[in-house]
């Protein structure tokens, strides 16, 4: 599953957030290539979920409404953090040290990044358009807020040059393009204890981040 493989790997983030939300996301897949609409009709109904509270933070990745689901919790004081995967390949856990994954995230290279005027509404918040180049020549397109704290890392989907929190942006591939859009907000997170904890669960089987890579085929 080529596109399970991509989206796992683009989700295994670390992000530390200091303010308190909660913000799901649902996610659209488009292509012109006829080989991949068969494997897309699997992704339907996908959606990704963030929390955040207290420096702690928490993204859950589910795609095709179970088929694959893929949850990356980080302490921000501890710099301890798990990744949890639920899927095809049975259930799987990671632990890491934050510290680390922010020293791979300093190493990435430079994107372009061109603010426009063009501005509109996603979910009550005025949302501001950013189009960033990458050096082999995609575009990702952000709708972003200023009214919302952006990560104080760069993660993999949220650039650290965009001054707030994207709500709705695309991602270009090179046989699909990935959009994800918004639909829920709330300044409350519920069961936070419970939401941060970052154990691994009962049932799951450690592995290294190494294994995991290559299972995902990165």
């Amino acid at each position: 599953m080529k596109i399970l493989s991509l989206i796992t790997v683009l989700f295994l983030t670390v992000g530390v957030w200091s303010q308190e939300a909660k913000i799901k996301f649902e996610m659209n897949f488009e292509t012109d290539d006829p080989q991949m609409e068969q494997q897309m009709a699997m992704m339907a109904n996908s959606s990704m979920t963030m929390y955040m509270k207290d420096q702690k933070f928490r993204q859950e990745t589910n795609i095709g409404n179970g088929l694959m689901v893929t949850t990356s919790i980080v302490d921000g004081e501890t710099k301890k953090g798990v990744i949890l995967m639920n899927g095809m390949m049975g259930k799987i856990a990671s632990t890491f040290d934050a510290d680390e994954e922010d020293e791979e995230a300093d190493e990435e290279a430079d994107v372009e990044i061109e603010f426009t005027d063009e501005t509109k509404e996603i979910l009550g918040f005025e949302c501001k358009k950013a189009i960033l180049y990458t050096e082999d020549g995609a575009e990702m397109i952000y709708w972003y807020t200023e009214e919302i704290k952006a990560p104080e890392r760069e993660q993999q989907y949220v650039n650290s040059q965009i001054p707030g929190m994207p709500l709705e942006f695309s991602i270009e591939q090179p046989q699909m393009t990935m959009t994800f859009k918004a639909v829920e907000y709330d300044d409350k997170v519920k069961k936070a204890k419970e939401l941060f904890d970052t154990s691994i669960p009962e049932g799951y089987t450690e592995k290294s981040m190494e294994e995991i890579q290559q299972m995902t085929g990165r």
